[in-house]
């Protein structure tokens, strides 16, 4: 890459990554924090990769320099965050507090800059053809950081590869998706340490990684096999269920809330759509309905359209997957209307 493009391209990743974290906090309805804070992470790597590239002064580089480790170095404490989420790993509140800790001292150390010689040994500004970059004598402690990378990167695989021993994530592909999207990360960094090149490739592979992340979370959400605020409902968790392997009481972190709210919007439900749900509820289909309620497909349909608005789901099989879950746990009187006052049409 020519020096005098590489401000522009630095320039235009950064306005991407911004646009698409503004996008997520606009845009998305679940506003999963762990989400937002990736997204922001990766904004302040590329934007202070950009700032870095146009900057005229050291002192200004050296600002630069400590925007992008920021992004980077917590951008990889969120991603590993968000892979135990969809994998289905509750981490313990000390786990998350350590890893920040080691996460905030990666940062401080590697944002220092030639404080003691420790990290960098000297750091001195070069400008060509209209683009800065830092040129950088390296310390005795550069190696932590780059441990501190491929350490993150290690524990993602392990957790991943974990998750799919034990068949934590519902399909293959899930598993494909979410190894494509650490080994993306991890092959543009290796090459990185073996090619010399004057361009952070990672730069452009964050926004790939968060993307796809993004993707895979929300398929995971569409289709019911994790609940944005209660994690994962994986098919594992169903066939425990139904084996009694796992006790009620013995439920993940906020199950428990998920079952309150679920229930609660049950609730909403007109007497006419809750006897469609307790159709389903019974194991009947959506084309034994009409005969057995003496209506038309057309009203099932529409009385499904507004069951799935006032439950919050996608479709009839995440709804089934619901009522499996209030049945394995002896808590369908919730949903079938016991105790409750009916709801007029």
């Amino acid at each position: 890459m020519k020096n005098g493009n590489t401000a522009m391209v630095y320039g235009f990743v950064a306005l991407l990554s911004v646009l698409l974290w503004l996008g997520y906090l606009m845009f998305d309805k679940r506003k999963n924090r762990q989400f937002a804070s990736l997204f922001g992470c990766v904004a302040a790597a590329n934007g202070g990769y950009f700032l870095l590239s146009v900057c005229s002064s050291l002192a200004v580089a050296r600002v630069a320099n400590g925007i992008s480790y920021f992004g980077t170095a917590f951008s990889m404490l969120v991603m590993l965050l968000i892979i135990c989420n969809v994998c289905g790993f509750r981490m313990k509140k000390w786990t998350v507090v350590t890893l920040t800790a080691i996460s905030t001292a990666a940062f401080l150390l590697a944002a220092g800059g030639d404080w003691m010689g420790l990290y960098y040994k000297a750091i001195s500004l070069e400008t060509i053809n209209g683009t800065t970059r830092l040129i950088k004598e390296y310390g005795p402690l550069h190696s932590l950081y780059a441990m501190y990378l491929g350490l993150y990167m290690a524990i993602m695989v392990a957790a991943i590869a974990q998750a799919s021993k034990t068949k934590r994530l519902a399909s293959p592909k899930y598993t494909l998706f979410l190894f494509t999207a650490v080994l993306l990360n991890l092959g543009v960094w290796l090459v990185e340490q073996i090619i010399h090149v004057d361009f952070e490739f990672l730069s452009v592979s964050y926004i790939a990684t968060e993307v796809l992340l993004l993707l895979i979370y929300g398929m995971l959400c569409d289709y019911g096999i994790v609940h944005p605020e209660a994690g994962i409902l994986s098919v594992q968790l169903l066939t425990q269920l139904n084996t009694r392997q796992v006790q009620p009481h013995a439920l993940p972190s906020g199950m428990e809330d998920m079952f309150r709210s679920f229930a609660e919007k049950a609730q909403t439900l007109s007497s006419a759509e809750r006897r469609i749900l307790n159709y389903y509820i019974d194991g009947y289909e959506t084309a034994d309905i009409p005969e057995l309620a003496f209506i038309s497909i057309h009203t099932v349909k529409k009385h499904n359209r507004s069951i799935y608005q006032k439950l919050a789901v996608a479709s009839r099989d995440e709804l089934m997957l619901y009522i499996e879950l209030f049945r394995c746990c002896g808590r369908l009187g919730e949903l079938t209307g016991e105790g409750m006052e009916p709801t007029p049409n």
